[in-house]
């Protein structure tokens, strides 16, 4: 649903016409019906103390492990300030690209209904990069380089601008797989003003996962049967690579360095434990979601996207995967 990345002229924006998507319009309805002003609606003149972690230590990478809530508190402050710090750099940076992203729609998209939304989300976008970037600043944490994955996913969006690309990029794949993060910020935040800029955000991630749902919904419905396969067969891979992944040595190598920093004894050896401890409680959080107990929210949306129709997972080879069988059947999460 969209056009080449031609600018639009006069007598083209004349006739714009809108898809009738009740779903997609009331979304920007939404949009400014329940916007928050970053200056208002948040207090910026909470202080942040060098010492204050800001969110439950629980929350950072291997918090739940018996071996990092072994460590002494202040060490356990620190490990979750830091990743925190970590977290909310990439977050900012990622809200700068769907920035990015949806002023590419609003250029590409020759329906009203889709640039108005795409309008109203850069908005949004543009916010949360300055909320994200004003918390760093009364941090005063120096956070950790993006890692080359992330960077080089982001890169990926950034030089595209077919507009499904672009949709089922941003805010169907990352900001769905982006959701339980947000969710785990406003849960574990205790910080008032951590808490209440993630609220807000989660927010309104949720009304833009909304509208990557209905719009690839649409073009999956649009597809001849060859090519919606072949749409599929492009990301399906994609969403459960991410699914099935775990913690590997990467994120113990990052938890070991900062443990050394720390002056903590056997950094590597301890980050090691705490890989260890982290799958197996992986593996109970997994048979959650092959119960059906708990949806993914990747795959609550593919679900809702008719990606998960059997005739699209038989070919893919994808139909006895027991993630997605507990999908199929398991309640949504809320949408």
């Amino acid at each position: 649903p969209g056009r080449d990345p031609m600018p639009m002229m006069t007598r083209e924006l004349l006739k714009l016409e809108n898809t009738g998507h009740a779903g997609i319009n009331s979304l920007f309805s939404k949009a400014h019906s329940m916007d928050w002003d970053l200056d208002r609606d948040v207090d910026w003149d909470i202080e942040i103390s060098p010492d204050d972690p800001c969110i439950d230590p629980e929350w950072a990478s291997f918090g739940r492990t018996a071996t990092y809530g072994a460590l002494p508190e202040p060490v356990r402050n620190s490990l979750a300030r830091r990743e925190l710090a970590r977290t909310i750099n990439v977050l900012q940076v990622g809200e700068s690209v769907a920035q990015d992203v949806c002023a590419k729609l609003a250029l590409v998209c020759e329906k009203e209904d889709h640039r108005n939304h795409a309008v109203a989300q850069a908005m949004d976008e543009a916010r949360h990069h300055m909320a994200y970037a004003r918390f760093l600043v009364l941090m005063d944490e120096e956070p950790e380089p993006i890692d080359g994955p992330t960077e080089a996913m982001f890169d990926s969006l950034l030089v595209s601008d077919d507009p499904v690309t672009l949709v089922m990029g941003e805010q169907f794949f990352l900001e769905s797989m982006a959701m339980p993060l947000f969710e785990r910020l406003v849960d574990h935040s205790i910080n008032p003003l951590l808490k209440d800029i993630a609220r807000f955000i989660k927010r309104d991630e949720s009304r833009h996962v909304g509208f990557g749902v209905l719009f690839i919904a649409e073009h999956v419905k649009s597809l001849s049967e060859d090519d919606r396969l072949s749409f599929a067969s492009s990301w399906m891979p994609r969403i459960m690579q991410v699914l099935d992944g775990s913690p590997g040595p990467r994120v113990a190598e990052r938890m070991a360095r900062r443990l050394g920093a720390l002056g903590v004894d056997d950094p590597v050896g301890k980050a090691e434990r705490m890989l260890e401890e982290q799958l197996k409680l992986n593996a109970n959080e997994r048979n959650e979601a092959t119960s059906g107990r708990r949806v993914p929210h990747l795959l609550a949306s593919c679900r809702r996207a008719g990606l998960l129709d059997p005739a699209i997972l038989e070919p893919l080879g994808l139909s006895e995967h027991p993630m997605i069988d507990g999908a199929r059947h398991g309640a949504l999460p809320a949408a």
